[in-house]
């Protein structure tokens, strides 16, 4: 299976920004389907988020399930299958997606790099000063920049990680299991292996079992805790931040190395 490829996906979303004269993030996102060709539709599907289908006249339709009704996430799925339309014209005529998918920069390539192209059309990197990305890390800040920007919280927290020059890993869990990581270039080293499971004496393991939404930046005792083969000085300190959503048991772990 090839890897994703993020460089494409943001190069793709910058030229669609740049071609169309769109200024995020105050862009009506239909508007942009609009001019490409994409009819925006609600309701007809029941076992996906959302569902894009090409016609033969080169024309699409990207159709809603009617359950969404948030505009974030309305605006994040049109994003993410405008994504598809961009980067998969040839791979297959449709492309049905779950909520999963929605949050996947994991294990397929195909919705990883509809993903990342969602998240930096909505989030340009031009948009988000220096100043921002040498914060220290917490969902707090993160969640505001999600409403800034109008996205979801995965994908402000996976641009701010892998933009920020703070040493921090982001984590993605479901079922106590690691699903995918973002790192940050100074935090290019620390790398917590996609399968594994959740550490037991985890801030995020803990959090989970008591299905508690939110845990604040805490200083863990070891940051062998997460990281058992690597070597750390008496002075390292490792601090976790865990948002937990009870509804899709997926857990967001922010973890801030100090070494």
């Amino acid at each position: 299976m090839l890897d994703p490829n993020y460089i494409r996906a943001e190069s793709r979303s910058f030229s669609l920004l740049e071609k169309y004269g769109i200024v995020p993030p105050d862009f009506d996102i239909k508007d942009l389907a609009f001019v490409m060709g994409i009819e925006v539709a609600h309701g007809g599907i029941s076992d996906a988020d959302a569902w894009l289908v090409r016609c033969d006249d080169g024309k699409g339709i990207i159709r809603l399930s009617s359950s969404i009704t948030e505009g974030v996430r309305e605006r994040f799925s049109i994003a993410h299958e405008l994504g598809h339309w961009e980067l998969h014209p040839d791979t297959k005529q449709g492309y049905l997606c779950t909520g999963k998918n929605l949050r996947d920069y994991g294990r397929s390539p195909e919705e990883a790099e509809a993903n990342w192209f969602a998240a930096t059309l909505l989030m340009p990197r031009f948009l988000i000063p220096d100043l921002i990305l040498k914060r220290d890390p917490d969902f707090a800040f993160i969640r505001n920049l999600a409403k800034d920007f109008r996205t979801s919280l995965t994908a402000a927290a996976r641009r701010f990680v892998e933009l920020s020059k703070q040493p921090v890993v982001l984590v993605s869990s479901s079922n106590n299991q690691v699903d995918w990581i973002a790192r940050s270039k100074s935090a290019g080293y620390y790398f917590v292996q996609p399968g594994n499971m959740v550490p037991q004496y985890s801030l995020t393991a803990e959090a989970v079992a008591a299905s508690r939404s939110e845990s604040p930046m805490e200083k863990m005792d070891d940051p062998h805790i997460w990281f058992p083969d690597l070597n750390f000085s008496e002075d390292s300190e490792l601090f976790e931040s865990v948002r937990y959503s009870t509804e899709l048991d997926n857990a967001l772990t922010l973890l801030w190395i100090l070494a």
